[in-house]
């Protein structure tokens, strides 16, 4: 059974001591789910929590020495929306990937986090199995969102009247695309996963992982959902 009493979440912890395992760092303000997270991290041989903090002002208040691999942050926080967090804790990890966690599929809130450099989106209440997996598929180049909530970002960006301006006339940002990396980027934006892709275009699967970081460069964008956000706002513009 879980302590009732509060725990203190903010604290940084020394780097682990087994070289290759993930520094992941949390930042949530149930102390109940951080503990869940905490435990199931440290059970995993390939994840490490380094910190933890309870709000955006302890997330940034972090030393420097904290360097995490991936960022897991709560949408909900109690002084800042995690979405509006995104952008700051991006500007200070650079090498981190950023994963949501969330109760909700609050499509503009999703689409908020993704423009500020989220990798994705992790469900409360999914199983262990699929939060670790989550995580494995970002650092593996993938953008993990369920379903439903990618459905309801596309919807939203496919909305009439929800297309900036200055994105509309987004030509330069195709032009700069090869046919191959435009074809792929149309089945990335469909939700096609490496190997669907790999198929119909006749590549293989490091081929396409290849072309996806180029296409990040291109862009300056960080993950896949963020590529596919863009190319569905160009090309439906």
């Amino acid at each position: 059974m879980i302590d009732e009493a509060p725990m203190p979440l903010s604290r940084e912890r020394p780097p682990p001591s087994s070289a290759g395992r993930v520094a992941i760092a949390l930042v949530e303000d149930d102390p109940h789910f951080c503990l869940f997270l905490e435990s199931m991290l440290e059970a995993s041989p390939r994840h490490r929590v380094i910190a933890t903090a309870n709000s955006a002002a302890e997330a940034l208040a972090w030393d420097a020495a904290v360097q995490p691999h991936v960022l897991l942050v709560d949408v909900g926080l109690p002084d800042r929306s995690g979405a509006e967090l995104v952008a700051d804790l991006v500007a200070r990890h650079p090498a981190a990937l950023v994963l949501m966690l969330t109760a909700e599929t609050d499509a503009a809130i999703v689409l908020q986090a993704i423009q500020g450099g989220a990798s994705g989106y992790i469900l409360k209440g999914g199983r262990e199995e699929e939060i670790l997996g989550a995580i494995d598929d970002a650092l593996a180049g993938g953008a993990p969102m369920s379903p439903s909530i990618a459905r309801k970002v596309l919807g939203l960006m496919r909305g009439p009247g929800n297309v900036k301006p200055a994105v509309k006339s987004g030509g330069a940002a195709l032009a700069i695309l090869t046919e191959r990396e435009s074809n792929l980027l149309e089945r990335v934006a469909a939700g096609a996963g490496d190997k669907e892709i790999a198929e119909a275009l006749g590549l293989s699967r490091s081929t396409v992982k290849n072309a996806l970081l180029v296409i990040y460069q291109k862009w300056r964008v960080r993950s896949r959902t963020e590529a596919a956000v863009k190319f569905t706002r160009l090309t439906e513009g």
